[in-house]
């Protein structure tokens, strides 16, 4: 990664990153950028603009995550024209396991990532959406204790509590929140030094260390606190969850013609798990689905039966790291 910049926000993080987002696209000759919009009491997603206005409406820091925006990716790409991406790091991890097994075609895809704060269950993000009033509230709350790497994690979706990558990183462009003074400063990172040429807007300046170092130690604080969550979880459900994956086919066996945690997974949606003639999905399509993973929680909050489908999943794959398998 190369060298770390910062770009002054003057009391307005949100509209900072979306002057640099603007300036990405008037630099890079855009058609087309993948945004998360602005969250509203409808529980909208992310979607594929075609013009720089309404870069206007999107808001990386509405703590809600309805969809995995990865799955929207094929249809951008298939586009071929100049296009970008607006990412979460959860999302940054699905892309590049899809990339890993080739089942996405990505030169003509400019990534841009941002860090997460953290992300509400559906039902308690329109519960707190109504409390303040609306949905930029609770972006602005967010964005006021990114300093502090975060507010109430325990009302998090699993997924980000038991998170163990919150910081933007492996994009082509990664922007820092966590543990920064976001009313004064945020941190930009490119991938290379010909990027951080071209794609530099004029006001931006090197990172001082105190920065970067409190950037780094928030976000250690963070994974720190996922850990030991996600700890303190196995303790509690050690018994009760699936051990391996011939424990967890026969769970999903169980769950008859249920197919939403497959069917949400963008992973699977490229290379779904087939069944054997005896209608029992294949051992080892289900170990690449395992390992492929990248704990977007997305499957788990579509689930029907509300099964802890992120730390099941978490779980197996930490017995298969144990046992080399």
């Amino acid at each position: 990664m190369s060298k770390s910049w910062m770009i002054p926000t003057q009391n307005d993080p949100l509209g900072a990153v979306r002057a640099f987002i603007f300036h990405i696209w008037k630099a890079t000759n855009l058609d087309q950028i993948l945004l998360p919009l602005n969250g509203n009491m409808n529980i909208t997603g992310p979607n594929i603009v075609n013009s720089a206005a309404q870069i206007g409406k999107f808001n990386p820091f509405t703590p809600l995550m309805p969809i995995n925006a990865i799955q929207l990716i094929p249809k951008l790409v298939d586009s071929g024209n100049n296009i970008a991406a607006v990412l979460r790091p959860c999302e940054m991890r699905t892309l590049h396991g899809m990339i890993k097994y080739n089942e996405v075609y990505t030169r003509n895809l400019l990534t841009i990532s941002v860090d997460c704060l953290g992300t509400l269950p559906k039902d308690e993000y329109e519960w707190r959406a109504q409390r303040k009033g609306s949905p930029k509230g609770l972006a602005q709350e967010a964005l006021k204790f990114a300093r502090q790497g975060g507010i109430v994690p325990y009302r998090y979706r699993a997924a980000c509590q038991i998170c163990q990558s919150p910081k933007a990183t492996n994009a082509d462009i990664n922007i820092g929140v966590i543990g920064l003074p976001v009313r004064e400063y945020l941190l930009i990172q490119y991938k290379d030094e010909k990027s951080a040429k071209s794609l530099q807007p004029k006001d931006i300046i090197p990172a001082n260390d105190a920065l970067i170092s409190h950037h780094r130690s928030t976000i250690d604080r963070i994974i720190e606190r996922g850990k030991e969550t996600r700890s303190r979880i196995f303790a509690g459900l050690r018994g009760m969850l699936p051990t391996n994956i011939d424990s967890l086919i026969e769970q999903m066996q169980y769950c008859g013609d249920c197919r939403v945690c497959l069917e949400t997974c963008p992973i699977s949606n490229f290379n779904f798990p087939r069944l054997d003639d005896h209608g029992v999905y294949l051992r080892n399509d289900i170990f690449e689905w395992l390992v492929s993973c990248s704990e977007c929680g997305v499957c788990e909050q579509e689930c029907p039966r509300h099964l802890p489908l992120t730390i099941i999943f978490s779980f197996i794959r930490s017995q298969l790291a144990a046992c080399n398998c």
